[in-house]
């Protein structure tokens, strides 16, 4: 039976903190692709732009499963894709004027941000890499995917988030969060992908909130210790070690994974 493995990007398979895939997760990355009986997937909240940090091993991947489900591109075609209304992102929008927040607008290789400060300095600097340009306008130009936002603190955008229904909030760090459609979903992604494809077993491997769903799925659900999410953990079927362990190889061969 065909496998198909899917992978979180941000810690899971690259470490933010060194700015590298570590060693043995290229091993085992190496390994996978030579296997005829297995397909392997990235999913991930970053858009196609993002993905520079991992240029040099995107050869390895059939499927990208992009903006937390929003995209899914085969062979770097996009076989689905699903933009929010205008209507949706200007009552979002309109819903935090006046609160110290700030919205980005994310399209497939673009986004850009209401208003810049601080805090979007950090989170891109932190976890994104790619600074969005000011353009409070932007969807008009460009089709939005997803929007994220960036307080000083968490429980500001959970706030917020109860006041615009239509979004689901997936956090990704202490000050910031993405919003999607409350059915868009790495699962819902990877769903979409699957359709291409015979029957096959389903291997999911993630750290962030944002990957509980598609653990839901997989037939294989494995969780990284770093996660903060304990929801997480207690979906997997599996804990890999840290990824600043540099074990996955090794985590992947004691479960008879490779």
């Amino acid at each position: 039976m065909l496998t198909v493995v899917f992978f979180d990007v941000d810690n899971t398979i690259y470490d933010t903190k060194l700015n590298q895939v570590p060693k043995q997760t290229l091993k085992l990355l190496d390994e996978l692709s030579k296997k005829d009986d297995v397909v392997m997937g990235l999913a991930t909240g970053r858009g196609r732009r993002k993905l520079d940090i991992i240029q040099d091993i995107l050869h390895f991947f059939t499927f990208q499963v992009l903006l937390n489900g929003s995209v899914v591109l085969k062979n770097d075609e996009i076989i689905y894709d699903e933009p929010i209304k205008i209507e949706d992102i200007k009552n979002a929008l309109s819903k935090t004027k006046g609160h110290a927040l700030n919205v980005g607008m994310v399209g497939l290789d673009d986004e850009a941000v209401n208003y810049w400060d601080e805090r979007v300095g950090y989170g891109m600097k932190v976890l994104r890499g790619v600074f969005p340009k000011v353009d409070e306008f932007f969807y008009e130009k460009e089709k939005i995917y997803q929007l994220w936002m960036f307080a000083d603190y968490e429980n500001e955008i959970l706030e917020i988030a109860k006041d615009i229904p239509k979004f689901r909030v997936y956090p990704w760090h202490f000050g910031g969060a993405d919003f999607t459609y409350p059915h868009i979903s790495k699962a819902f992604g990877i769903k979409k992908a699957l359709e291409t494809l015979p029957k096959c077993q389903l291997i999911c491997i993630g750290d962030g909130y944002n990957d509980i769903d598609m653990l839901e799925i997989a037939d294989i659900g494995i969780a990284m210790e770093n996660s903060r999410f304990g929801e997480l953990k207690e979906k997997a079927d599996h804990i890999a070690p840290a990824i600043a362990a540099d074990q996955l190889y090794d985590f992947f061969k004691s479960i008879h994974l490779i």
